[in-house]
Protein backbone atom coordinates (compact mmCIF):
# COMPACT_ATOMS: atom_id res chain seq x y z
CA UNK A 1 0.00 0.00 0.00
CA UNK A 2 1.25 3.29 -0.89
CA UNK A 3 1.33 5.95 1.69
CA UNK A 4 -0.28 9.20 1.07
CA UNK A 5 2.74 11.03 1.41
CA UNK A 6 4.39 8.86 -1.44
CA UNK A 7 1.61 9.53 -3.68
CA UNK A 8 2.14 13.80 -3.54
CA UNK A 9 5.99 12.75 -3.77
CA UNK A 10 5.17 10.96 -7.41
CA UNK A 11 2.81 13.39 -8.58
CA UNK A 12 5.57 16.19 -7.72
CA UNK A 13 8.62 13.78 -9.55
CA UNK A 14 6.11 13.15 -12.26
CA UNK A 15 5.33 16.83 -12.76
CA UNK A 16 9.07 17.90 -12.32
CA UNK A 17 9.51 15.03 -15.46
CA UNK A 18 6.99 16.91 -17.98
CA UNK A 19 8.84 20.36 -16.75
CA UNK A 20 12.02 18.82 -17.28
CA UNK A 21 11.29 17.00 -20.70
CA UNK A 22 9.61 20.38 -22.46
CA UNK A 23 12.52 22.39 -21.42
CA UNK A 24 15.17 19.96 -22.32
CA UNK A 25 13.72 19.63 -25.86
CA UNK A 26 13.79 23.97 -26.00
CA UNK A 27 17.86 23.56 -25.22
CA UNK A 28 18.22 20.43 -27.43
CA UNK A 29 16.83 22.51 -30.23
CA UNK A 30 18.63 25.11 -30.13
CA UNK A 31 21.91 22.94 -28.95
CA UNK A 32 22.57 24.26 -24.77
CA UNK A 33 22.18 20.47 -23.93
CA UNK A 34 25.24 21.15 -22.03
CA UNK A 35 24.21 24.65 -20.47
CA UNK A 36 21.87 22.60 -18.08
CA UNK A 37 25.12 20.71 -16.97
CA UNK A 38 26.73 24.00 -16.15
CA UNK A 39 23.78 25.73 -14.55
CA UNK A 40 23.15 22.63 -12.50
CA UNK A 41 26.61 23.04 -11.11
CA UNK A 42 26.45 26.49 -10.66
CA UNK A 43 23.56 25.94 -8.15
CA UNK A 44 26.05 24.65 -5.42
CA UNK A 45 27.67 27.78 -4.16
CA UNK A 46 24.36 29.55 -4.35
CA UNK A 47 22.74 26.66 -2.19
CA UNK A 48 25.85 27.09 0.51
CA UNK A 49 26.08 30.78 0.16
CA UNK A 50 22.24 30.77 1.10
CA UNK A 51 22.84 28.78 3.94
CA UNK A 52 25.86 31.05 5.53
CA UNK A 53 23.69 33.88 5.05
CA UNK A 54 20.32 32.95 6.45
CA UNK A 55 21.27 29.97 8.51
CA UNK A 56 18.10 27.80 7.37
CA UNK A 57 17.52 24.69 5.26
CA UNK A 58 13.83 25.93 4.14
CA UNK A 59 13.43 24.86 0.70
CA UNK A 60 12.76 28.24 -0.44
CA UNK A 61 15.86 29.98 1.31
CA UNK A 62 18.11 27.27 -0.49
CA UNK A 63 16.19 27.62 -3.75
CA UNK A 64 16.28 31.34 -3.96
CA UNK A 65 20.21 30.81 -3.61
CA UNK A 66 20.91 28.27 -5.59
CA UNK A 67 18.49 30.26 -8.65
CA UNK A 68 20.15 33.52 -7.86
CA UNK A 69 23.08 31.55 -8.51
CA UNK A 70 22.40 29.86 -11.14
CA UNK A 71 21.12 33.16 -13.70
CA UNK A 72 25.12 34.08 -12.65
CA UNK A 73 26.31 31.35 -14.16
CA UNK A 74 23.84 31.47 -17.33
CA UNK A 75 24.87 35.63 -17.53
CA UNK A 76 28.65 34.31 -17.70
CA UNK A 77 28.36 31.83 -20.10
CA UNK A 78 26.56 34.27 -22.24
CA UNK A 79 28.70 37.30 -21.57
CA UNK A 80 32.32 35.36 -21.89
CA UNK A 81 31.80 34.48 -26.10
CA UNK A 82 31.04 37.87 -26.42
CA UNK A 83 33.38 40.62 -24.35
CA UNK A 84 36.72 37.44 -25.67
CA UNK A 85 37.40 35.44 -27.59
CA UNK A 86 36.48 32.25 -25.51
CA UNK A 87 34.60 29.94 -27.42
CA UNK A 88 30.44 29.21 -25.82
CA UNK A 89 31.23 25.65 -25.29
CA UNK A 90 34.87 26.46 -23.39
CA UNK A 91 32.81 29.32 -21.47
CA UNK A 92 30.31 27.00 -20.15
CA UNK A 93 33.11 24.24 -19.21
CA UNK A 94 35.07 27.12 -17.82
CA UNK A 95 32.10 27.93 -15.18
CA UNK A 96 30.32 24.69 -14.59
CA UNK A 97 34.30 23.85 -13.06
CA UNK A 98 34.70 27.23 -11.46
CA UNK A 99 31.40 27.45 -9.36
CA UNK A 100 30.99 24.10 -8.77
CA UNK A 101 34.32 24.27 -6.99
CA UNK A 102 33.67 27.05 -5.54
CA UNK A 103 30.34 25.12 -4.15
CA UNK A 104 32.48 21.96 -2.85
CA UNK A 105 34.50 24.11 -0.88
CA UNK A 106 32.33 26.02 0.68
CA UNK A 107 30.48 22.93 1.55
CA UNK A 108 33.25 21.80 2.85
CA UNK A 109 33.84 24.87 5.19
CA UNK A 110 29.76 24.19 6.60
CA UNK A 111 30.20 21.21 7.28
CA UNK A 112 33.23 21.97 9.32
CA UNK A 113 31.89 25.03 11.12
CA UNK A 114 30.01 23.67 13.62
CA UNK A 115 27.83 20.65 15.02
CA UNK A 116 24.72 22.75 14.03
CA UNK A 117 26.08 23.52 10.39
CA UNK A 118 27.24 19.96 9.95
CA UNK A 119 23.68 18.70 10.10
CA UNK A 120 22.63 20.79 7.46
CA UNK A 121 22.02 18.06 4.65
CA UNK A 122 23.49 20.02 2.18
CA UNK A 123 25.16 17.13 0.68
CA UNK A 124 22.12 15.19 -0.01
CA UNK A 125 22.02 18.04 -2.98
CA UNK A 126 24.54 16.24 -4.88
CA UNK A 127 22.38 13.05 -5.19
CA UNK A 128 19.11 14.77 -4.50
CA UNK A 129 16.52 13.21 -1.82
CA UNK A 130 12.94 12.62 -3.33
CA UNK A 131 12.31 9.99 -0.93
CA UNK A 132 12.90 12.68 2.21
CA UNK A 133 10.98 14.95 0.74
CA UNK A 134 8.20 16.44 2.81
CA UNK A 135 4.72 16.85 1.47
CA UNK A 136 4.82 20.70 1.49
CA UNK A 137 8.00 20.64 -0.55
CA UNK A 138 7.00 18.01 -3.19
CA UNK A 139 3.42 19.90 -3.40
CA UNK A 140 5.51 23.39 -4.25
CA UNK A 141 7.85 21.11 -7.00
CA UNK A 142 4.69 19.55 -8.50
CA UNK A 143 3.35 22.99 -8.78
CA UNK A 144 6.05 25.11 -10.00
CA UNK A 145 7.19 22.43 -12.55
CA UNK A 146 3.19 22.75 -13.73
CA UNK A 147 3.17 25.99 -13.85
CA UNK A 148 6.45 26.23 -16.46
CA UNK A 149 5.39 23.39 -18.42
CA UNK A 150 2.09 25.80 -18.94
CA UNK A 151 3.93 28.72 -19.80
CA UNK A 152 5.78 26.83 -22.56
CA UNK A 153 2.82 24.74 -23.79
CA UNK A 154 1.09 29.17 -24.29
CA UNK A 155 4.53 30.24 -25.77
CA UNK A 156 4.59 27.29 -28.27
CA UNK A 157 4.58 28.95 -31.47
CA UNK A 158 6.77 31.73 -30.62
CA UNK A 159 9.42 29.18 -28.78
CA UNK A 160 9.49 27.64 -32.77
CA UNK A 161 10.32 30.34 -34.32
CA UNK A 162 13.38 31.07 -31.76
CA UNK A 163 14.29 27.55 -31.53
CA UNK A 164 14.33 27.15 -35.88
CA UNK A 165 14.74 30.97 -38.08
CA UNK A 166 15.49 33.62 -35.04
CA UNK A 167 15.75 36.16 -37.71
CA UNK A 168 12.23 35.92 -38.91
CA UNK A 169 11.11 36.40 -35.91
CA UNK A 170 13.20 39.41 -35.46
CA UNK A 171 12.23 40.74 -38.36
CA UNK A 172 8.54 40.11 -37.90
CA UNK A 173 8.53 41.60 -34.51
CA UNK A 174 9.59 39.56 -32.43
CA UNK A 175 11.08 39.89 -29.11
CA UNK A 176 14.05 37.33 -29.51
CA UNK A 177 15.81 39.10 -26.77
CA UNK A 178 13.84 38.72 -24.18
CA UNK A 179 12.34 34.77 -25.41
CA UNK A 180 16.11 34.00 -25.21
CA UNK A 181 16.25 35.44 -21.75
CA UNK A 182 13.10 33.84 -20.96
CA UNK A 183 14.01 30.18 -21.97
CA UNK A 184 17.41 30.65 -20.19
CA UNK A 185 15.20 31.47 -16.97
CA UNK A 186 13.16 28.27 -17.46
CA UNK A 187 15.93 26.43 -17.92
CA UNK A 188 17.51 27.97 -14.81
CA UNK A 189 14.17 27.59 -12.45
CA UNK A 190 13.94 23.67 -13.80
CA UNK A 191 17.40 22.70 -12.32
CA UNK A 192 16.41 24.77 -8.98
CA UNK A 193 12.82 22.36 -9.32
CA UNK A 194 15.57 19.21 -10.00
CA UNK A 195 17.75 19.57 -6.94
CA UNK A 196 15.48 18.26 -3.96
CA UNK A 197 14.66 15.36 -6.24
CA UNK A 198 17.58 14.35 -8.46
CA UNK A 199 20.31 16.70 -6.85
CA UNK A 200 23.34 18.58 -8.76
CA UNK A 201 25.19 15.80 -10.22
CA UNK A 202 22.39 14.58 -11.73
CA UNK A 203 20.04 17.13 -12.81
CA UNK A 204 21.53 17.78 -16.62
CA UNK A 205 20.62 13.96 -17.13
CA UNK A 206 16.81 14.19 -16.19
CA UNK A 207 17.25 17.88 -18.41
CA UNK A 208 18.70 16.16 -21.52
CA UNK A 209 18.37 12.61 -21.76
CA UNK A 210 13.98 12.46 -22.21
CA UNK A 211 14.40 15.04 -25.77
CA UNK A 212 17.32 13.06 -26.85
CA UNK A 213 15.20 9.97 -26.49
CA UNK A 214 12.08 11.68 -28.21
CA UNK A 215 14.44 12.60 -30.97
CA UNK A 216 14.89 8.95 -32.20
CA UNK A 217 11.00 9.12 -32.73
CA UNK A 218 9.85 12.60 -34.19
CA UNK A 219 11.08 15.41 -36.46
CA UNK A 220 7.94 17.31 -35.66
CA UNK A 221 8.34 20.58 -32.85
CA UNK A 222 5.09 19.60 -31.35
CA UNK A 223 5.57 15.86 -31.45
CA UNK A 224 9.36 16.10 -29.59
CA UNK A 225 7.05 18.01 -27.13
CA UNK A 226 4.79 15.54 -26.62
CA UNK A 227 7.25 12.56 -26.30
CA UNK A 228 9.65 14.60 -24.52
CA UNK A 229 7.48 15.37 -21.69
CA UNK A 230 5.64 11.90 -21.53
CA UNK A 231 9.03 10.42 -20.88
CA UNK A 232 10.21 12.33 -18.83
CA UNK A 233 6.64 12.22 -16.70
CA UNK A 234 7.18 8.41 -16.84
CA UNK A 235 10.64 8.55 -15.74
CA UNK A 236 9.78 10.17 -12.58
CA UNK A 237 6.86 8.28 -11.59
CA UNK A 238 8.80 4.94 -12.30
CA UNK A 239 11.68 5.92 -10.33
CA UNK A 240 10.08 7.06 -7.52
CA UNK A 241 7.71 4.03 -7.35
CA UNK A 242 10.77 1.98 -7.52
CA UNK A 243 12.76 3.87 -5.10
CA UNK A 244 9.27 3.85 -2.71
CA UNK A 245 9.41 -0.05 -3.65
CA UNK A 246 13.03 -0.70 -2.19
CA UNK A 247 14.19 2.14 0.01
CA UNK A 248 18.15 1.02 0.09
CA UNK A 249 17.60 2.55 -3.79
CA UNK A 250 17.90 6.24 -4.32
CA UNK A 251 15.03 8.12 -5.94
CA UNK A 252 17.11 10.18 -8.10
CA UNK A 253 19.47 7.98 -9.69
CA UNK A 254 16.60 5.27 -10.16
CA UNK A 255 14.78 8.34 -12.40
CA UNK A 256 18.01 8.86 -14.24
CA UNK A 257 18.57 5.03 -14.45
CA UNK A 258 14.53 4.83 -15.92
CA UNK A 259 15.16 7.87 -18.93
CA UNK A 260 18.15 6.43 -19.58
CA UNK A 261 16.57 3.19 -20.66
CA UNK A 262 13.66 4.67 -22.80
CA UNK A 263 16.73 6.23 -24.57
CA UNK A 264 18.62 3.00 -25.11
CA UNK A 265 15.08 1.26 -26.27
CA UNK A 266 14.58 4.80 -28.53
CA UNK A 267 17.98 4.18 -29.75
CA UNK A 268 17.02 0.65 -30.77
CA UNK A 269 13.92 0.89 -31.97
CA UNK A 270 12.79 3.86 -33.30
CA UNK A 271 11.13 3.19 -36.42
CA UNK A 272 13.30 5.75 -38.61
CA UNK A 273 16.64 6.59 -36.47
CA UNK A 274 16.92 3.69 -34.15
CA UNK A 275 19.70 1.30 -35.32
CA UNK A 276 17.91 -1.73 -36.07
CA UNK A 277 15.61 0.24 -38.48
CA UNK A 278 18.90 1.32 -40.02
CA UNK A 279 20.28 -1.47 -40.67
CA UNK A 280 17.09 -3.20 -42.19
CA UNK A 281 16.65 -0.07 -44.35
CA UNK A 282 20.63 -0.72 -45.59
CA UNK A 283 20.12 -4.02 -45.71
CA UNK A 284 16.90 -3.62 -47.96
CA UNK A 285 18.86 -1.37 -49.90
CA UNK A 286 21.56 -2.98 -50.71
CA UNK A 287 19.11 -6.32 -51.93
CA UNK A 288 17.71 -3.87 -53.83
CA UNK A 289 21.02 -2.84 -55.76
CA UNK A 290 21.78 -6.14 -56.36
CA UNK A 291 17.99 -7.10 -57.80
CA UNK A 292 19.00 -4.06 -59.63
CA UNK A 293 22.16 -5.24 -60.87
CA UNK A 294 20.91 -8.53 -61.70
CA UNK A 295 17.86 -7.47 -63.94
CA UNK A 296 20.22 -5.14 -66.14
CA UNK A 297 22.50 -8.31 -66.74
CA UNK A 298 19.49 -10.07 -68.42
CA UNK A 299 18.22 -6.92 -69.84
CA UNK A 300 22.28 -6.76 -71.70
CA UNK A 301 21.64 -10.71 -72.22
CA UNK A 302 18.70 -10.34 -74.06
CA UNK A 303 19.76 -7.44 -75.95
CA UNK A 304 22.80 -9.86 -77.19
CA UNK A 305 20.07 -12.02 -78.03
CA UNK A 306 21.04 -14.45 -75.07
CA UNK A 307 17.60 -14.60 -73.62
CA UNK A 308 18.49 -16.44 -70.61
CA UNK A 309 21.57 -16.84 -68.48
CA UNK A 310 22.82 -19.73 -65.43
CA UNK A 311 22.25 -19.22 -62.41
CA UNK A 312 26.11 -19.39 -61.95
CA UNK A 313 26.67 -16.36 -64.41
CA UNK A 314 24.29 -14.76 -62.10
CA UNK A 315 25.58 -15.47 -58.12
CA UNK A 316 29.39 -16.82 -59.26
CA UNK A 317 29.52 -14.55 -62.38
CA UNK A 318 30.32 -11.09 -62.55
CA UNK A 319 27.16 -9.81 -61.21
CA UNK A 320 27.87 -11.15 -57.84
CA UNK A 321 24.33 -11.12 -56.56
CA UNK A 322 23.58 -12.85 -53.37
CA UNK A 323 21.61 -16.07 -53.52
CA UNK A 324 18.80 -14.12 -51.53
CA UNK A 325 18.55 -11.01 -53.81
CA UNK A 326 18.18 -13.80 -56.85
CA UNK A 327 15.28 -15.21 -54.49
CA UNK A 328 13.62 -11.66 -54.27
CA UNK A 329 13.40 -11.08 -57.95
CA UNK A 330 11.75 -14.11 -58.55
CA UNK A 331 9.19 -13.89 -55.97
CA UNK A 332 8.54 -10.20 -57.23
CA UNK A 333 7.80 -11.35 -60.77
CA UNK A 334 10.56 -9.70 -62.44
CA UNK A 335 12.58 -12.98 -63.12
CA UNK A 336 11.54 -16.74 -64.82
CA UNK A 337 13.53 -19.71 -63.37
CA UNK A 338 13.44 -22.83 -65.67
CA UNK A 339 15.92 -25.25 -64.74
CA UNK A 340 19.09 -23.68 -63.72
CA UNK A 341 18.20 -21.10 -66.59
CA UNK A 342 16.90 -17.70 -65.59
CA UNK A 343 15.26 -15.10 -68.15
CA UNK A 344 13.28 -11.36 -67.84
CA UNK A 345 9.57 -11.78 -67.45
CA UNK A 346 7.59 -9.01 -69.20
CA UNK A 347 7.54 -6.86 -66.10
CA UNK A 348 11.57 -7.36 -64.99
CA UNK A 349 12.16 -5.97 -68.28
CA UNK A 350 10.04 -3.13 -67.67
CA UNK A 351 11.96 -2.49 -64.74
CA UNK A 352 15.27 -2.89 -65.89
CA UNK A 353 14.66 -0.74 -68.69
CA UNK A 354 13.03 2.33 -66.63
CA UNK A 355 15.96 1.72 -64.02
CA UNK A 356 18.90 2.10 -67.20
CA UNK A 357 16.99 4.92 -68.39
CA UNK A 358 16.92 6.89 -64.96
CA UNK A 359 20.43 6.47 -64.02
CA UNK A 360 21.16 7.55 -67.26
CA UNK A 361 19.47 10.72 -66.41
CA UNK A 362 21.09 10.82 -63.47
CA UNK A 363 24.54 11.05 -64.62
CA UNK A 364 23.75 13.40 -67.36
CA UNK A 365 22.51 15.59 -64.56
CA UNK A 366 25.71 15.14 -62.60
CA UNK A 367 28.01 16.08 -65.54
CA UNK A 368 26.34 19.73 -65.47
CA UNK A 369 26.42 20.50 -62.24
CA UNK A 370 30.25 19.19 -60.85
CA UNK A 371 29.37 20.21 -57.96
CA UNK A 372 27.37 17.49 -56.85
CA UNK A 373 29.14 14.55 -55.06
CA UNK A 374 29.38 11.78 -57.28
CA UNK A 375 28.31 9.21 -54.79
CA UNK A 376 24.68 9.95 -55.11
CA UNK A 377 24.91 8.32 -59.00
CA UNK A 378 24.15 4.95 -57.46
CA UNK A 379 20.05 6.10 -56.09
CA UNK A 380 17.74 3.93 -57.10
CA UNK A 381 15.21 5.05 -60.15
CA UNK A 382 12.52 5.82 -57.70
CA UNK A 383 14.57 8.29 -56.10
CA UNK A 384 16.36 9.95 -58.85
CA UNK A 385 12.37 10.20 -60.42
CA UNK A 386 11.53 12.29 -57.16
CA UNK A 387 14.62 14.54 -57.25
CA UNK A 388 14.08 15.84 -60.62
CA UNK A 389 11.42 17.95 -61.89
CA UNK A 390 9.64 16.38 -65.18
CA UNK A 391 10.62 19.13 -67.17
CA UNK A 392 14.66 18.77 -66.13
CA UNK A 393 13.90 15.10 -67.08
CA UNK A 394 12.82 15.87 -70.83
CA UNK A 395 15.54 18.02 -71.26
CA UNK A 396 18.34 15.29 -70.13
CA UNK A 397 16.66 12.81 -72.52
CA UNK A 398 16.54 14.79 -75.40
CA UNK A 399 20.46 15.73 -74.67
CA UNK A 400 21.35 12.07 -74.27
CA UNK A 401 19.32 11.11 -77.70
CA UNK A 402 21.44 13.97 -79.21
CA UNK A 403 24.71 12.49 -77.99
CA UNK A 404 23.56 9.23 -79.16
CA UNK A 405 22.50 10.22 -82.73
CA UNK A 406 25.86 12.06 -83.05
CA UNK A 407 27.84 9.30 -81.92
Amino acid sequence: MISPNTLVILAGTTALGICCGLVGALMLLRRRALLSDALAHATLPGVCIAFLLSGSRSTIVLGVGALISALIGAALVSWLPRFSRVRRDSATACILGILFGAGIALSAIIQRSGPGAAAAGLDSLLLGRAAGMLRSEAMLLGGCALVMSLLVLVLRKELLVSCFDPLFGRCSGQATGALDLLQTALLAGTVVLALPAVGVVLTAALVVIPPAAARFWTDRFDSLLRISALLGAVSGMLGTAISSGHPELPAGPVIVLSATSFFILSLLIAPKRGLIARKLRSSARKQQREVRRILHALLLASEQDLHSLSTDQIVAGSVSASPRALEQAIIDGFIERQGDRLQLKPLGSERARRARKSQEIWREWLTSEAAIDRDLIDLDEEDIEKLLPLELVRSLENSIELRKTTT
